[in-house]
């Protein structure tokens, strides 16, 4: 990704967190709360999760970025 793109992606993060009155402290435990729950099912790789968090009139809708390296085995009882 280009740094035009990523300034803009920061820029418009900013925005939407300060337009939802979202705190980063906020942010920080949803990616680490979503991130600890797909690495039960997932091999995340170490660049992380993303949330993203657009609201509107009618809701929020929330979209999570993560790379995986393999889908891990559970045995369902």
């Amino acid at each position: 990704m280009n740094e035009g793109k990523i300034a803009v992606n920061r820029l418009r993060s900013v925005l939407i967190k300060d337009k939802l009155n979202m705190s980063e402290g906020f942010m920080r435990a949803l990616r680490n709360d979503v991130g600890r729950v797909l690495s039960y099912y997932m091999s995340l790789r170490g660049d992380g999760v993303e949330v993203f968090i657009d609201g509107a009139a009618d809701g929020y809708t929330v979209r999570i970025k993560a790379t995986a390296d393999d889908i891990r085995q559970i045995r369902a009882v």
